[in-house]
């Protein structure tokens, strides 16, 4: 395969190796379902059929494939996508991928446990999960709960397998369901922990367990998962209820012109995605999570990176005006610090001006992390020499804090 002319012909020798990608996906066929995952996967993929049908020919749907059986070329690696991709469900495969794209350690996010978060929200899934239980028959809000929360088990049952083949490199992403309380709260992270995850999905949309993230009864939680160096994520499509309302989009203008169960593909989903982990980050900045608890490891995925500054801005705005005596009683830095030490985000790297993150906000040039998306649409295609391109000009040493040392907070 020649290098792209416009990025010059060394620059697939130059991209940094040893990468930390903190965005990664399990993406199998819905056929597969069942035997991949168990009996929950295989009812939910009758009954997701025409959703998944409605995302178009070969993006989830491949009713002729019988198992993760791509060639693993460095073509296909950084060209191919969606469910046909090599290594996109048998994780095995997966790190021969890596290897071929230069990535040491790899965040392993769901496709399918999404299916389960919006059962399990039923409040927040929108006409999604209206939809579903339509063709379920009509299930109770609470029936349709406990099969979103089965659902998610049975991913969080493969993460642990998953994570037994090389815990080093392959970094599965547990999922937390909606928790009763915070004691419901503990005992789930506690028990997904100690089967050996190392990384963990919370709903971003709604207060967990009840409580502001702020709270001092979530402490003993955020205090378990930094002293076990344990990074807590909001990920798009995993970020549910905030938005209570699914009026704000029925326009015509953003009827969407195909479908994705993370993404909407119109103007206004793609606009707001970042609105709920904003406004988690805002509650736990100010309200001293961080300065409690400074190993603490956030992390927000695929909700792009272009809010960061601004929020940090205007925390720092508020923290040190009207309200400086008042929060020194609560934080010891500026809010901005600690987003720099603590957060870290991806920039949507297809669209996103990433030079222009690290030159408008040099102080946060630590929370710009590089992610693939692997082995999803949204990633693109050679996306490691296109950011390559961007950030060059920068030097040896802003590639090498993208591509590598950012994302070893969430990736230790």
């Amino acid at each position: 395969m020649m290098p792209d002319p416009a990025l010059g012909p060394t620059t697939r020798e130059r991209v940094p190796a040893q990468a930390m990608d903190v965005d990664g996906h399990e993406f199998a066929p819905p056929h597969l379902w069942g035997e991949i995952f168990g009996p929950v996967a295989a009812q939910l993929a009758q009954v997701c059929a025409p959703f998944i049908a409605a995302m178009g020919e070969d993006y989830i749907a491949r009713p002729q494939q019988a198992g993760d059986d791509a060639p693993m070329t460095l073509e296909n690696v950084w060209t191919l996508r969606h469910t046909g991709a090599p290594g996109a469900f048998d994780m095995r495969r997966r790190l021969e991928a890596m290897d071929l794209m230069g990535v040491r350690r790899q965040l392993i996010f769901p496709s399918y446990g999404l299916w389960g978060q919006i059962l399990s929200t039923p409040e927040g899934g929108g006409a999604t999960a209206a939809a579903i239980r339509h063709f379920l028959g009509e299930p109770s809000e609470a029936e349709t709960r406990a099969l979103g929360f089965a659902a998610t088990d049975e991913w969080n049952d493969w993460c642990v397998r998953v994570a037994a083949l090389d815990a080093e490199r392959l970094r599965p992403v547990g999922m937390l369901k909606a928790p009763r309380d915070v004691d419901d709260l503990m005992a789930q992270a506690r028990g997904l922990i100690g089967r050996g995850l190392r990384a963990l999905l919370m709903n971003s949309g709604v207060p967990p367990g009840g409580v502001s993230p702020a709270s001092p009864a979530l402490d003993p939680f955020w205090a378990m998962l930094a002293e076990n160096d344990v990074p807590v994520l909001a990920h798009v499509g995993s970020d549910l209820g905030l938005l209570a309302s699914a009026a704000w989009s029925e326009a015509p203008a953003f009827a969407p012109s195909k479908q994705s169960f993370e993404l909407g593909f119109e103007s206004y989903s793609f606009a707001t995605l970042h609105l709920p982990v904003q406004h988690f980050l805002t509650v736990m900045v100010l309200g001293g999570v961080f300065e409690r608890h400074p190993r603490l490891r956030f992390g927000a995925i695929e909700l792009g990176a272009h809010w960061l500054g601004p929020l940090a801005d205007n925390l720092d705005m508020w923290a040190t005006t009207i309200f400086a005596t008042r929060i020194k009683a609560t934080l010891a830095l500026k809010p901005s610090d600690y987003i720099a030490r603590n957060v870290r985000v991806t920039p949507h790297n297809i669209v996103e001006p990433l030079r222009q993150f690290f030159e408008r906000y040099p102080h946060l040039r630590s929370c710009y992390c590089y992610s693939t998306d692997y082995p999803h649409l949204e990633g693109g295609a050679r996306i490691n020499e296109k950011v390559y391109a961007a950030l060059a000009p920068l030097g040896e040493d802003v590639l090498t804090d993208y591509f590598v040392e950012n994302g070893r907070w969430l990736l230790p």
